[in-house]
């Protein structure tokens, strides 16, 4: 009998039901990332995760991908944050599935696969044919990041930015990806005139007062609100993305 082969991994994630619903509408095959759902689980696919070995190696570049993950998934439709839901599968190519769970002692559990088929019937009584795919935003970021280390940082930070560290943070990195480094670093980003530089200099100078318990930095006369700072920040990445897809 041929032994069976791997044929590629995925990882369960787990989060509210309208961020679950989210990802699903977002991350379609056969565009990569994409999800899947198995015996009531949503899992997490990609190729990236495909090409590893075990599945500690799973789980660990899992849960990098799904900080990414959320940090598009917010920039893109606010969508809350899901979580590795502590299971990671092995498909197989006798169509079975070979679950490993994290806790402090993990077992391996053999599943039987199935399938359902599903058809949309028209008003015809035929069968309507599917639309064409397309990738989703989520998806071409995601693939953008996954080959520069400062976005992927950018999307992480933002999809955490709730408060001051995580939005300053990624101010921060888009200064260091698109301004250089050095002194003049945040200057050459200002001068590429994404947003108003009164603007981000604010959001910066108020992240600063904010985040040092100390008071280190002077108050703003006017601090910035955090929600502008939200906003201003998802414009910044969003901006950041569409110039580095055009500039690969």
């Amino acid at each position: 009998m041929t032994k069976a082969l791997c044929i590629g991994w995925g990882a369960a994630v787990q989060g509210k039901d309208k961020d679950m619903a989210a990802w699903e509408a977002a991350l379609k095959k056969p565009f990569d990332p994409w999800v899947e759902n198995h015996d009531s689980q949503t899992i997490l696919r990609s190729k990236t995760l495909d090409a590893l070995l075990t599945a500690t190696e799973v789980r660990d570049r899992a849960a990098a991908l799904i900080g990414r993950i959320n940090g598009a998934m917010a920039l893109s439709c606010h969508a809350g944050s899901l979580r590795f839901a502590g299971g990671v599968t092995q498909f197989m190519s006798d169509g079975k599935r070979h679950r490993t769970i994290f806790t402090e002692m993990f077992d391996e559990l053999d599943v039987i696969d199935t399938i359902a088929a599903v058809s949309v019937i028209g008003p015809d009584g035929k069968p309507v044919p599917p639309a064409p795919a397309q990738e989703s935003d989520v998806q071409a970021w995601v693939s953008l990041a996954d080959t520069d280390d400062l976005l992927d940082d950018a999307l992480v930070y933002f999809g955490t930015a709730t408060e001051w560290f995580d939005i300053y943070k990624t101010l921060e990195t888009l200064i260091l990806r698109f301004g250089g480094q050095g002194k003049k670093a945040e200057e050459a980003f200002l001068s590429l005139g994404w947003a108003l530089k009164p603007r981000i200099k604010l959001l910066k100078q108020t992240a600063n007062w904010v985040r040092h318990a100390k008071r280190k930095y002077r108050r703003p006369s006017k601090p910035m609100e955090l929600s502008e700072a939200r906003q201003l920040i998802d414009q910044l990445l969003r901006r950041a993305l569409l110039e580095a897809a055009r500039k690969p």
